[in-house]
């Protein structure tokens, strides 16, 4: 009887249930071709009409395997696996596609199988003593928020405090470059062990990506494939407001549900924690864009407010302080706020208009001895006529 070990999680939770099969394989067997080396060699031998085909003790089928075959070998997954398997082989699937699940299950029911499943575990950083100290961390990264990072501190704490198993999807709004998408990352590094489940919407931006949300070719990536991969609960989908509405639809699964499907996967996205950022302005322009069963599926909406003249001042002096290295000794700090505080104005700035000016003022300055030498030289080589 076949042994079957379905593992559900992250490419190296998979590796770590692979290095757990060899150690039990004995030795003699030599290393085991991968799936999609079994199934060439299973192909070539029936074009060849040999009956004496490959049969392997230990076969491992990774997730990325299954983008390896063609579209109408993901309904015959099943029989496929066994036509390249001893009786009693050990076999291991990383995230199975819901076929080759539904049949595995039908099999343990009429007990013609042994089925295992282990499925990764995720968690949020939940020790009390250390979410002050983190929430202070973040706050120092994130300069000129201190109201989101007190609303984003509540929504974190009820989180640790509670058993929820619905996704709670929050969003972070506002103009551009305020740190919405840094905060995000601060949230990953000091929660959740840096590890986040990031996709930019606006590289979505036609029909053409509808296999991507709805899973169609199963023998493509997909949003279903990669949550089954995901390295933590944090998942973060930035710019919405550029993501087309006929993916919508998409959300309303994944913001509503326990379990994402799409026509290939069925996900377990209990827990997750589902971050969002649009440059919406206000709620209503939420609401008028997003329509309302998306806007009433958000948990939680935070508003993120343009700079303050302090706040721009406090960016500007942290901006000049983290490039020290480039200029070094070459040009004082002093020096370049002299210069580009007449540039930077007391409003209507963002993080990436003033990282620009500063690289702008730097370079500058630091073109500015060669410009001077230039000249000097210059002038040396064509003399006043006078002299």
């Amino acid at each position: 009887m076949r042994i079957y070990k379905i593992v559900i999680g992250s490419s190296s939770y998979f590796d770590k249930a692979l290095d757990e099969a060899y150690s039990i394989i004995d030795e003699k067997n030599g290393k085991i071709p991968s799936f999609l080396e079994l199934i060439r060699i299973f192909d070539a031998q029936k074009q060849s009409d040999n009956t004496d085909t490959v049969k392997t003790p230990l076969l491992f089928i990774r997730n990325n395997d299954y983008n390896g075959i063609v579209n109408a070998a993901h309904d015959r997954l099943g029989p496929l696996i066994e036509d390249i398997t001893h009786d009693k082989a050990l076999i291991l699937i990383h995230n199975p596609p819901r076929v080759l699940y539904e049949y595995l299950q039908d099999k343990k029911a009429r007990n013609l199988i042994t089925l295992e499943e282990d499925r990764e575990e995720y968690s949020i950083q939940k020790e009390p003593e250390k979410f002050k100290e983190n929430i202070l961390r973040i706050s120092d990264a994130i300069v000129g928020q201190d109201r989101a990072i007190i609303e984003i501190s509540k929504s974190l704490w009820y989180l640790i405090s509670v058993q929820r198993k619905k996704p709670y999807v929050i969003m972070l709004y506002g103009n551009s470059s305020l740190g919405k998408t840094e905060l995000v990352r601060e949230i990953a590094k000091h929660f959740f062990e840096g590890k986040v489940l990031e996709k930019h919407l606006s590289m979505f931006k036609n029909n053409n990506y509808s296999d991507y949300f709805f899973g169609e070719e199963p023998n493509r990536r997909s949003l279903g494939f990669d949550l089954l991969e995901r390295t933590s609960n944090l998942i973060f989908l930035d710019e919405l407001d550029k993501c087309p509405e006929f993916f919508y639809s998409a959300f309303y699964t994944l913001f509503d549900n326990v379990e994402f499907k799409d026509a290939t996967y069925d996900v377990d996205i209990s827990g997750t924690i589902i971050i969002l950022t649009s440059n919406y302005l206000s709620e209503d322009e939420m609401k008028q864009h997003l329509g309302m069963p998306i806007f009433y599926r958000i948990d939680k909406m935070i508003k993120f407010e343009d700079f303050s003249p302090q706040t721009i001042y406090e960016i500007t002096m942290k901006e000049i302080e983290a490039r020290k290295e480039e200029y070094g000794d070459m040009i004082s700090p002093e020096r370049i706020y002299e210069i580009v505080s007449k540039e930077i104005s007391t409003k209507n700035e963002n993080a990436r208009t003033i990282k620009f000016k500063v690289q702008q003022v730097i370079e500058n300055l630091l073109f500015k001895e060669v410009e001077n030498s230039l000249a000097d030289k210059e002038k040396s080589l064509c003399p006043d006529e006078k002299t």
